[in-house]
C-alpha cells in the first residue's frame, strides 16, 4: 500500500551526494572552507540534510486528526484515538530507529517513554472527563504564572468571555486548580517511531483540536507562523482536515470552515491542503461531486489542494497487504486483537457497501473488484502523491540555486588552478608581478566598492516601505482579534518579503557592477555575496518583530505567562479597540526601528564586502607566494594541478549528471 516516492528523501540523498562531492574537491583544490561561496552552499544543504519536510495536522475534535496520522504514517495506535481535549500544545512526531516518547513538564522535568509507548501517552496529556467545559489551557498558564485559585475566580467572567466556555463552575475550577501543580502541566511532547521507510525526513505536527475550549487555537497559529533562520516557515505543509460524512452547506459548519479559513494567513493558504476525511461514508460516496464543487466555490481562492481520504479504511488495506486474506471472504474475517469493536464494525460496513455496490453495477464480486473500489473510496494514496508533488515543488526550488552555484564554483576552481599553472609555468619574475598587480587592487577596490554602494538610493529604499502605513491604516476597520492577528502576520510577511526583494536587487548592482569591472579576476568572481548579507544584517540590527501583545502568552516562561493587566474584566467592544490601538503603536515603533535597521545594513553591506575583498587579497597574496615554492618542481606542480581540474571537471559532469536523473536541466 505504500507509496514508493519520498520526494523529500530523494532530494536530501542527492544534495548530501552533491555536497560530499563539492566538499572533496574544495579541499583537493585547496580551497579554504570559507572560500568562494562555500558559506551559503553549506548553509543552503543544511536544511535538506538534517532538516524535516514538516506537516501540521490541523482539525476539529471530531474530524479523526490522530487516525489521520497514524494512518499517514503507517502504525495504527501510535496516537490515542477516541479522545478530544489534552492539555499539550502540539505534539511532534519523527522518525527513529526505536519507539520513544519525551514529555516535558511545566516544572521543566521531562518523562521519557520508551519501546512500548502504546496508550503510555494519554494519561499524562489527557483532560479528566468532568473538567472538559473548564478552558483548561487558559487555567494551566495561569498556574505556570503563579496564579492560585483564588486570583483566578477573580477573573472567572473575563476566562468565560474570552474562550466561550460555559459558565465556570466555582467548585469544579477550584478543585481542578488545587489538584494541579507546574509538574503535572505537560507543555510539549516529542515522540520518535520507526514509521514507513518511504516518509523518513517527515515531521508530523499533531495539532490540539479545533473547537476545544481554552483557546487552544491560538497555539496552533503560532506553530503556524513559526520561522526558520531563513525567513521560512517552520512548517511546509498544514493539513486541515473535515469529517466529509457532514453536511457542508449546514449553517453552522459553514461558519466554522469560513471563520477558520478567514484567520489564516496569506502563507498558510499557499500550504494548505484541504482534505475531507470519512470518505468511504456512505453521504461522501454518494454525494462526492457535489462536496468537492461546493468546497471549491466557497473555499476555493484560500486552498492549495483540495482532496479527500479515508484514513481508517487505508489502515485496514495496509494491514491486508501484508495477509492472505481476500476480499471476497470477508464475511469469514476476524476482528484483529489490535482492533477496537467500533472501529470493526466500521470496516465491516464500508465492505458490506462495497459489495452493494459492484451488485449495482452488475461487477462481478471478486478481491481484485472489492479492492478496486475500496482503494478508491480510501484515496490515501492519492493524497500521499499529492503531498509528495508539493513537497518536490517547494524544495527544488532552493535546489535549483544551490545546484547553480556548486557548479559556479567547480568553474571558479579550473579558472584558479589553470591561472597558478600559468604562473609556474613562468619564471619568479612573473609570479612577483603578479603579486604587485594584486597589491595594486586593494587600493582600486576602495574606490570600487564605493562607486558601486553610491549607486544604491537610499531614499528609494524608504519608499519601498511606505506600503506598512497603508496597511497598518486599514487595520481600524477590522472586526475582531482574530482578524487583526491575521492581518499583521500577513504585513510582516510583505515586510519580510520587500526586505528580501531589496537586497537581491542590491547584491544584483554590485555583482554587475564587479563583472562589468572585471570578469576575469578571480577575487572579485569568488565574493560570497548572500554570506555577506547575512553577516551584514547579524551586525546591523536586532531582530524586529510586528505582532500584537498577547492577551496570554502561552510560553513556558512562566515570568511571561501572565499580562499586568490580566486582572481588568472588559467588553469585547472595548477590549477589541484596546487591542487594535495597542497593536498599532507597536507596530508602527517596530516600523520606525525597522527603517533605520535597514538603511545600516544597507551601508553594513559596503562594509562587509570591503572587508571580504581585503580578506581575499590577504589569501590571494599567501597564495601567490606559496607559489614560489613550486618553480623547483614545476612538471610535478602542473601534473598534480592537472589532476584537481580533471576531478573539478570529472565532479561537474557528476554534478550535471545527477541534477539530470534527478529531473532537473541546467
Amino acid at each position: 500500500m505504500s507509496t514508493k516516492t519520498n520526494e523529500f528523501a530523494k532530494i536530501g540523498k542527492l544534495v548530501n551526494t552533491i555536497i560530499t562531492r563539492y566538499r572533496e574537491v574544495r579541499k583537493d583544490c585547496g580551497i579554504p572552507d570559507n572560500g568562494w561561496h562555500s558559506r551559503t552552499i553549506e548553509r543552503m544543504a543544511t536544511p535538506f540534510i538534517k532538516g524535516y519536510f514538516t506537516l501540521a495536522v490541523v482539525g476539529k475534535v471530531s474530524s479523526g486528526k490522530s487516525t489521520f496520522i497514524n494512518a499517514l504514517l503507517g502504525c495504527k495506535d501510535l496516537l490515542p484515538t477516541g479522545h478530544d481535549q489534552t492539555t499539550c500544545g502540539v505534539t511532534y512526531i519523527e522518525y527513529g530507529e526505536n519507539p520513544e516518547v519525551t514529555i516535558v513538564f511545566g516544572d521543566g522535568h521531562k518523562k521519557v517513554i520508551k519501546d512500548d509507548i502504546s496508550g503510555k501517552i494519554k494519561p499524562h496529556v489527557a483532560i479528566p472527563e468532568k473538567y472538559h467545559n473548564l478552558p483548561v489551557n487558559n487555567i494551566d498558564d495561569m498556574i505556570m504564572g503563579g496564579f492560585d485559585f483564588k486570583k483566578i475566580w477573580e477573573v472567572h467572567n473575563q476566562l468565560e468571555e474570552e474562550t466561550l466556555c460555559p459558565a465556570i463552575d466555582k467548585f469544579l475550577l477550584k478543585d481542578y486548580v488545587e489538584h494541579r501543580k507546574k509538574k503535572d502541566i505537560a507543555i510539549e511532547v516529542r515522540m520518535k517511531y520507526p514509521f514507513n521507510e518511504e516518509l523518513k525526513g517527515w515531521r508530523v505536527i499533531d495539532t490540539p483540536g479545533i473547537g476545544a475550549i481554552g483557546g487552544i487555537e491560538t497555539r496552533t497559529k503560532q506553530l503556524l507562523a513559526t520561522q526558520k533562520e531563513d525567513g521560512s516557515r517552520e512548517v511546509d505543509a498544514i493539513i486541515f482536515l473535515q469529517n466529509g460524512s457532514q453536511t457542508l452547506d449546514e449553517t453552522e459548519t459553514k461558519k466554522f470552515v469560513k471563520e477558520q479559513l478567514d484567520n489564516l494567513t496569506e502563507s498558510d493558504k499557499d500550504r494548505l491542503f484541504y482534505v475531507l476525511t470519512h470518505s468511504s461514508s456512505s453521504d461522501f460516496v454518494t454525494h462526492k461531486d457535489s462536496k468537492i464543487d461546493f468546497i471549491t466555490k466557497n473555499y476555493g481562492s484560500k486552498i492549495k489542494v483540495l482532496t479527500y481520504a479515508d484514513s481508517l479504511l487505508y489502515t485496514f488495506l495496509t494491514d491486508l497487504e501484508g495477509s492472505d486474506m481476500s476480499l471476497d471472504e470477508f464475511m469469514k474475517f476476524a476482528q484483529p486483537n489490535d482492533w477496537a469493536d467500533d472501529e470493526w464494525r466500521v470496516i465491516m460496513g464500508i465492505l458490506f457497501q462495497a459489495n452493494l455496490q459492484l451488485q449495482q453495477n452488475h461487477d462481478s464480486f471478486n478481491h481484485d473488484t472489492m479492492l478496486r473500489i475500496v482503494k478508491e473510496w480510501a484515496h490515501f494514496e492519492e493524497l500521499k502523491n499529492e503531498i509528495n508533488t508539493f513537497a518536490k515543488n517547494e524544495k527544488q526550488k532552493t535546489l535549483r540555486n544551490l545546484l547553480n552555484l556548486i557548479a559556479t564554483d567547480y568553474r571558479g576552481f579550473v579558472h584558479q588552478l589553470d591561472k597558478d599553472k600559468e604562473l609556474v609555468d613562468g619564471d619568479l619574475a612573473s609570479i612577483n608581478n603578479e603579486i604587485r598587480n594584486v597589491e595594486k587592487k586593494r587600493q582600486r577596490y576602495n574606490i570600487l566598492v564605493q562607486k558601486a554602494d553610491n549607486l544604491i538610493k537610499r531614499d528609494r529604499i524608504n519608499a519601498e516601505f511606505d506600503f506598512i502605513e497603508t496597511k497598518l491604516r486599514a487595520f481600524e476597520g477590522l472586526k475582531s482579534i482574530d482578524s487583526v492577528r491575521t492581518s499583521v502576520t500577513n504585513l510582516f510577511d510583505s515586510v519580510q518579503k520587500k526586505e528580501k526583494e531589496v537586497f537581491e536587487d542590491i547584491i544584483k548592482q554590485f555583482s554587475g557592477f564587479f563583472k562589468d569591472f572585471d570578469s576575469t579576476d578571480i577575487v572579485l568572481e569568488s565574493i560570497d555575496f548572500k554570506a555577506i548579507e547575512n553577516e551584514a544584517a547579524s551586525k546591523s540590527k536586532e531582530s524586529y518583530v510586528i505582532e500584537p501583545e498577547r492577551v496570554i502568552k502561552h510560553t513556558t516562561k512562566a515570568d511571561e505567562r501572565i499580562p499586568a493587566k490580566y486582572g481588568t474584566r472588559t467588553n469585547s467592544e472595548t477590549k477589541l479597540r484596546e487591542f487594535k490601538a495597542l497593536t498599532l503603536k507597536k507596530a508602527r515603533s517596530q516600523r520606525d526601528q525597522l527603517l533605520p535597521q535597514i538603511i545600516e545594513k544597507v551601508n553594513n553591506m559596503g562594509k562587509q564586502i570591503l572587508d571580504e575583498l581585503n580578506l581575499k587579497i590577504k589569501e590571494e597574496l599567501s597564495r601567490l607566494k606559496g607559489l614560489k615554492s613550486q618553480l623547483a618542481r614545476k612538471e610535478e606542480f602542473k601534473a598534480e594541478n592537472d589532476a584537481f581540474i580533471a576531478k573539478s571537471h570529472a565532479a561537474s559532469k557528476e554534478l550535471i549528471k545527477l541534477a539530470q536523473d534527478y529531473g532537473y536541466k541546467f
